[in-house]
């Protein structure tokens, strides 16, 4: 036996013990100890959609077709010289670039930007340079004329383009779009306006310009954003007292493509780099695909090696700080001796920190 003395001892050192590991208790005073990981103080990063002047826009990822910010997109507006992106791709259904048209007196009746004379000979090449690098209108009026032979034939071209993509919200009066009564669009349109004219290789390679020098003139474009913002290929400004400043950015970089559209901007550029920074901030391109290697295939219950892959790539936009994160895995549902090709024979699973984020149906190749 313990003498006294030892016992009571023993008993308060167990006393201590039970006190100072009992139950954790978090307190106001713990609480900013704690830390986070990195996937949580990256969460706190993600940006709200910054605060512009255009009275309309619209942000849309042309890769996935996903609209990722709106402003009174179906509002109708005073197109101004965005429109000359339709005068140009109506020009490149109706003629060759090789066609000569000679400027006459009536298509001056508007400013040339790339001080065009009555009696000079461009070709339709050169003059749709003048029309969508300096904005020249006279190069839309000499354009319309010399493959319709008059104005009015041409701009009735234009609506009928825009109508067999279905816009409803866009009518044009003229080919230069200087203002109208009749002559409107919106943000929307003008977006879907705005990828129809970059899949286009003449176009695409033109407003991607900033300078060039056509018919002993040196074009300079009217587009700023080619020189101040990175991966910036297009596409068109326009301004008037009724629309305001209009723009059409698109912008490719490896993490994704994106248009842009303002209308009725009080400063169109600085509009442009918040949203283009905003959607470079906040979203990111993951393709999706299998490629043909000795992975990518399964044995059938037959015991029979088979092939599979995607019936084409797909494209799903997630946090830029989220692709280190992204695994897959091939999940295999029929294993049948005679897989049918027209259908579906498993998944291939994608997961976000182990947790997925979706399927895309895999096919017996």
């Amino acid at each position: 036996m313990f003498p006294r003395r030892l016992s009571w001892l023993l008993l308060s050192i167990l006393s201590c013990c039970c006190t100072a590991f009992g139950p954790p208790l978090l307190t106001d005073s713990d609480l900013p100890r704690q830390a986070l990981n990195p996937q949580q103080l990256r969460s706190l990063l993600q940006t709200a959609p910054p605060n512009i002047t255009a009275a309309s826009a619209i942000l849309v990822n042309t890769t996935t077709g996903q609209i990722l910010y709106a402003r009174n997109e179906h509002e109708r507006r005073a197109p101004a010289s965005l429109l000359k992106l339709v005068t140009a791709m109506v020009a490149l259904q109706r003629g060759r670039l090789d066609r000569e048209i000679r400027v006459r007196e009536e298509d001056l009746g508007v400013i040339s930007a790339a001080a065009m004379q009555s009696g000079d000979l461009f070709t339709l090449q050169e003059l749709l340079y003048m029309l969508l690098i300096s904005s020249d209108n006279a190069a839309g009026m000499t354009i319309a004329r010399g493959l319709a032979g008059d104005v009015h034939t041409y701009v009735g071209w234009m609506n009928q383009l825009v109508s067999s993509w279905g816009l409803v919200d866009t009518h044009f009066a003229n080919p230069h779009g200087l203002d109208a009564k009749d002559a409107y669009s919106t943000a929307y349109d003008m977006a879907i306006i705005g990828m129809n004219a970059l899949r286009d290789p003449t176009i695409a390679g033109i407003v991607g310009r900033y300078e060039a020098i056509v018919a002993w003139r040196r074009l300079e474009s009217t587009n700023k954003l080619l020189i101040t913002y990175s991966g910036a290929v297009g596409l068109k400004t326009g301004t008037t007292d009724n629309a305001g400043e209009c723009l059409i950015a698109a912008v490719d970089r490896p993490t994704g493509k994106v248009i842009a559209v303002f209308m009725g901007s009080q400063d169109r550029f600085a509009d442009a780099h918040l949203l283009l920074d905003y959607f470079y901030t906040n979203f990111a391109e993951l393709r999706i695909d299998l490629p043909q290697t000795l992975q990518n295939r399964y044995l059938d219950e037959s015991h029979t090696w088979r092939e599979i892959g995607l019936r084409q790539p797909t494209t799903i936009l997630i946090s830029p700080w989220q692709l280190g994160l992204v695994s897959f895995y091939r999940r295999i549902d029929i294993v049948s001796a005679n897989p049918d090709p027209e259908q579906p024979v498993g998944a291939l699973v994608v997961t976000l920190a182990g947790r997925p984020l979706t399927e895309v149906p895999l096919y017996v190749r």
